[in-house]
């Protein structure tokens, strides 16, 4: 995104002086000049990545404790009524939500353990359906 190599070790660091004079937006991700500005000010890499790049929303990098914690604030105080995951795809990310993040929101009783079916639509409680729906004209 900024033609940089980050080393995941510093995430709680701002960019260095060198890295930023280095450093230029993609034109191929139109983030990246939001990325970039941020970068500038001085923010860490944890917060660039965290509020100024995933469409510009909170986001949690760091420990499934980390992402739970802010799903559970934000539960708790009534401000949400769902989220929005995007985990890595490409490595091991959704693996990292189900075996970190789920967990944790089980012991803390806000993920249940038990499901009521077997599918998606028993777990809804919608009624089975086989073929064209009705509804739809041809």
């Amino acid at each position: 995104m900024l033609g940089l190599r980050l080393d995941p070790a510093r995430l709680d660091e701002p960019l260095s002086p060198e890295q930023l004079s280095k450093a230029r937006p993609s034109p191929a991700d139109p983030r990246s000049v939001h990325a970039l500005e941020i970068a500038r000010e001085g923010w860490t890499l944890r917060d660039v990545l965290a509020h100024g790049v995933i469409d510009y929303h909170p986001v949690i990098v760091g420990p499934a404790a980390n992402a739970a914690d802010h799903m559970q604030e934000w539960f708790e105080a009534d401000a949400v009524d769902g989220f929005w995951v995007s985990p890595d795809i490409y490595e091991d990310g959704v693996d990292a939500f189900v075996d970190g993040v789920v967990p944790i929101l089980q012991d803390r009783g806000l993920f249940h353990r038990e499901y009521d079916g077997a599918t998606l639509r028993e777990h809804l409680g919608a009624p089975a359906r086989y073929g064209v729906d009705p509804r739809v004209t041809r």
